[in-house]
């Protein structure tokens, strides 16, 4: 197929379109997906639709036309569902007409498909079969997963629940089994993948009237009218989220503008531009979401802020979500932590063997101070939870964390959130609980900032261990940073233990990786020394592919600076030297420097140049 460069509509980047994934959001007309900003272009102006397909190789229209035509119920489906991409079934229907057979056994047969999961949907895209309530006995859980009144309000019943190889499915049975909308809602309510069945109303009504028993009827709500439309606001809004968790981001952002509402996701601590919402959309999104997250949809007038447990497949996620008006309308973020992978231990973040001995060894103090500490968004909360969970586990210690908000509950630990505003109020009655209950180990997240709680520093790491989080680029930083806010040198020289400074890097994917050479004299311009260029002659980069959304990088690595402080650094720190000088003591004390462990990732393939250029090491 012949190369095709064209410039996205969107963040006017150019790339190669003929290698680049086609979308899944719209199985009639499917177009390609930019790799930088992930934006397909089915919402760009006709004009861009016009000039794409004018010059496009007869190749890829060939292919577009196939993947339009052949699409049934089967294949479409699919692709909705995200069980495969349409780059996927684009091979299963190239393979099904050079050598014929079902759609559904080529995708198996590729590795696409597991035979449960078609079976699944071929059994859901059967004529839909009847059921009669009255024969079956009903499980109470089930329907109290859902909840009766929402049963009623939807005309649903849940029936049974089984397990697929990677999912469960739910049969469900309904007075109207083409209702989408209800369909939508328990799917995404029970993670489970839903098998529609057709009930009688009166049979449904009758099987859910035991569960109403003790609700009156003014107080049940109506059932859904049956020609009642799919909302497109609540549709947008749940497909938001479920492609911000699908692409594995950490955050998602919605700015309400004039003419539309921009969306942004943080993924791999990298921003990009999502495709952007109508702004005729706007007010029903941003009630829909703030019903999903427990906010109060009534206020548009305030801030506010929450947090919900959502389940998306079989993961748990804590949301944590914060509203703001603005002229347009109500911004909403939304941080997304998945409960189940978020706790990990010290070899799972990437924590150097020798770097472990030396945080191992200051975690066995009785009294002192830990740093941990990173530049907003480089994992310096997941560390501190890390050494949480860590200390917590073995129960010889009482441990008490105060942060302005916790994250996600960690077992053993008495865990405290003063809000995010850390009022002086809150702060003061928690420093005289943290004095009264005296625990084994004292864990301050974020809330460093507030001059009451750094100042008693000193006081409570001569009585416990401490350790704390704070914001900075570097070890150094980090030490001048605390003493900004109050403390004394002397004081900080006598009672600091160590400081783990990270930095977070993007992998390269290892699907596309593929080496690449670099001249010694463009290493040199970019800022690094003859020994280091040396080194970085050969590095590798990450080519796009389906795996990484054609990026080239996919997930993030850790690089770590630690500080165990000598007796010549204590001293230096002790009468307020600077920077340059304090540097020099932690590297010859043994300190390896953050820039030699991010030259190391270059050269080890695991990062590229343009990352340790980003990261101004």
């Amino acid at each position: 197929m012949n190369d095709y460069q064209i410039q996205c509509w969107n963040c006017l980047g150019e790339f190669e379109a003929t290698s680049a994934v086609w979308c899944s959001c719209n199985p009639n007309r499917p177009t390609k997906v930019c790799p930088f900003c992930l934006q397909c272009f089915c919402i760009a102006p006709e004009t861009y639709h016009a000039k794409f397909w004018a010059s496009a190789p007869q190749d890829l229209i060939l292919d577009r036309e196939m993947l339009t035509k052949a699409r049934g119920p089967l294949g479409e489906a699919l692709v909705m569902a995200h069980a495969i991409t349409s780059d996927q079934l684009l091979l299963a229907l190239k393979h099904q007409k050079k050598l014929g057979g079902r759609l559904g056994e080529i995708l198996v047969e590729l590795g696409f498909l597991t035979q449960e999961t078609l079976a699944a949907f071929l059994e859901r895209h059967r004529p839909v079969m009847n059921l009669s309530l009255r024969e079956i006995t009903l499980d109470p859980m089930l329907i109290s997963s859902v909840g009766a009144e929402e049963c009623h309000r939807r005309m649903v019943v849940p029936v049974s629940k089984e397990k697929l190889t990677t999912k469960e499915l739910l049969t469900l049975a309904m007075a109207n089994p083409s209702d989408g909308e209800a369909i939508e809602y328990i799917q995404n309510l029970t993670g489970c993948q839903i098998l529609p069945v057709r009930a009688t109303r009166e049979e449904v009504e009758e099987a859910l009237a035991p569960f109403l028993a003790g609700v009156p009827d003014s107080a049940r709500p109506d059932p859904v009218p049956q020609t009642k439309e799919v909302d497109p606001s609540a549709q947008a809004a749940t497909e938001l989220v479920r492609k911000a968790l699908g692409r594995g981001a950490s955050d998602l952002y919605l700015e309400p503008k004039e003419d539309e509402v921009s969306v942004h996701l943080r993924i791999d601590g990298s921003l990009y531009r999502a495709k952007s919402l109508d702004s005729d959309l706007q007010e029903g999104i941003t009630k829909e979401i703030k019903r999903l997250l427990r906010l109060d949809t009534l206020v548009s007038d305030r801030p506010q802020e929450g947090r919900v447990v959502m389940r998306s497949g079989d993961h748990r996620y804590e949301v944590i979500a914060h509203c703001l008006p603005t002229r347009f309308g109500e911004n909403l973020s939304m941080k997304f932590i998945n409960r189940d992978t978020f706790l990990k231990t010290f070899d799972q973040l990437g924590i150097p063997a020798e770097d472990q001995k030396l945080l191992r060894a200051a975690l066995t103090a009785q009294r002192g101070l830990i740093l941990v500490t990173a530049p907003l968004f480089h994992g310096s909360t997941t560390t501190l939870y890390a050494i949480m969970n860590d200390l917590a586990s073995d129960g010889r210690r009482k441990v008490m964390s105060i942060e302005a908000q916790s994250v996600c509950p960690v077992p053993n630990v008495s865990q405290v959130s003063l809000g995010e505003n850390k009022d002086s109020e809150a702060t003061m009655t928690t420093l005289k609980a943290l004095g009264n209950i005296q625990p084994d180990v004292c864990i301050l997240g974020d809330i460093l900032d507030s001059p009451t709680m750094a100042a008693s520093i000193p006081k409570f790491a001569s009585q416990m261990l401490v350790i704390a989080t704070l914001e900075a680029s570097r070890t150094v930083a980090s030490v001048h940073a605390l003493l900004s806010l109050g403390i004394l040198p002397a004081d900080l020289a006598q009672h600091l233990l160590l400081v783990l400074n990270q930095r977070l890097v993007r992998r390269i994917c290892p699907s596309c990786s593929q080496p690449t050479g670099l001249s010694e004299r463009s290493l040199r311009l970019m800022g690094l020394t003859a020994d280091e260029a040396g080194l970085l002659t050969n590095v590798s980069q990450g080519q796009g592919c389906p795996e990484c959304a054609n990026i080239g990088y996919k997930g993030r690595i850790s690089l770590y600076e630690t500080l165990s402080p000598s007796a010549t650094f204590r001293r230096a720190l002790a009468r307020n030297a600077g920077d340059r000088v304090l540097e020099r003591e932690a590297v010859k004390g043994g300190m390896d420097p953050l820039r030699a462990y991010a030259i190391k990732a270059v050269q080890a393939g695991l990062t590229t140049i343009e990352e340790f250029q980003k990261g101004n090491f």
